[in-house]
C-alpha cells in the first residue's frame, strides 16, 4: 500500500477463505526477504559509516511501507475470523496469523536497525570533526 493518503482511502479487496494458503505463502516470502535484509544490515550495525543516507532512508522508506501494507493483511485475516469457519479453516487462518506476526516483527527490527543506523551514515561521520571522531574512537576502543 503506498503512503499516499488518497490510497489509503481505498476501499480494500476482500478474499474468500479459500486464499488462506496463498496469502499464508505470500507473507512466507515476505518473512525470507526481511530476514534477509536484516542479516545484511549486521554488519552495517557495527560500522554504520558503511551506508550513505540515501541508502538509510529507502530501507526505512520500504519497510515503512511493508509495516503499512500489513494492515490489509490482518483486516483480511479478521474478517476471515469472524465468519463461521469448520476447523480446517480455522487452523489455516491461524497459521496465516503466525506468519503475519513474524513478518510484523521482522519488519520491526529491520526498522529499529535502520534508524539506529541513520545517525553514523558515511554523511553523518563526515560531518564530524577530528575532535568529535577522536572523542569516539576512544570512547569504543575503551
Amino acid at each position: 500500500m503506498s503512503r499516499n493518503p488518497a490510497d489509503r482511502d481505498r476501499e480494500q479487496n476482500w478474499y474468500p477463505v479459500s486464499k488462506a494458503g496463498w496469502f499464508t505463502e505470500h507473507v512466507r516470502e515476505g518473512i525470507e526477504v526481511t530476514r534477509h535484509q536484516l542479516e545484511l544490515l549486521q554488519p552495517a550495525r557495527e560500522r554504520p559509516y558503511l551506508l550513505d543516507d540515501a541508502t538509510v532512508a529507502r530501507i526505512i522508506r520500504v519497510h515503512e511501507d511493508q509495516a503499512d501494507d500489513l494492515v490489509p493483511f490482518q483486516n483480511q485475516a479478521d474478517r476471515w475470523k469472524a465468519a463461521a469457519l469448520p476447523a480446517a479453516q480455522q487452523a489455516a487462518v491461524a497459521e496465516y496469523e503466525v506468519a503475519l506476526a513474524q513478518l510484523r516483527e521482522l519488519n520491526a527490527q529491520v526498522l529499529a536497525a535502520a534508524a539506529e543506523l541513520a545517525g553514523g551514515t558515511i554523511e553523518a561521520t563526515l560531518a564530524k570533526t577530528d575532535l568529535e571522531l577522536g572523542i569516539e574512537a576512544l570512547i569504543h576502543g575503551l
